[in-house]
């Protein structure tokens, strides 16, 4: 067995309140419009529950091909200021996620952080960052009323 660990590390500016942009974070029908994992892909949550220490659980993968079973457990919810969880996908990884929000002159500024351990060459940090800066890009279009 191998394993990779790599860290995505991505800040975004939004012209956005942080109040909006955490809402975009913490309400299931939000996050189901933005969080589109690409082209040809589906998405379902089975659970979301937004609270510390309870989980949501997500499927995700190719439209007919493998499903990936994503389950985020809340470690700490600062509204306004952070979100930590950590997740574990059905591929037997481990990952930890942070989500930080701060107030700018122009809007929020928000950073993801992503450490992970992948294994067995299923995986790799740069999809996983290129995943996460389309999701990003979505919450954008998101925030300003569009569909992603």
């Amino acid at each position: 067995m191998s394993i990779i660990e790599g860290t995505v590390d991505l800040t975004k500016d939004l012209d956005r309140p942080v109040d909006a942009v955490f809402a975009a974070w913490s309400r299931e029908e939000a996050q189901r419009a933005w969080s589109d994992p690409g082209e040809g892909w589906e998405l379902s949550f089975d659970q979301f529950q937004f609270a510390v220490g309870e989980t949501d659980i997500c499927r995700f993968g190719p439209a007919g091909g493998q499903q990936y079973i994503n389950e985020n457990r809340y470690l700490e919810i600062e509204p306004g200021k952070r979100i930590v969880y950590s997740t574990s996908l059905s591929s037997d990884g481990r990952l930890t996620f942070a989500v930080t929000f701060e107030e700018t002159d122009s809007g929020t500024r928000m950073r993801l952080i992503e450490q992970g351990l992948y294994f067995d060459g299923q995986d790799d940090v740069e999809g996983h960052r290129s995943g996460w800066e389309s999701m990003l890009g979505a919450l954008g279009k998101y925030l300003h009323g569009g569909r992603p």
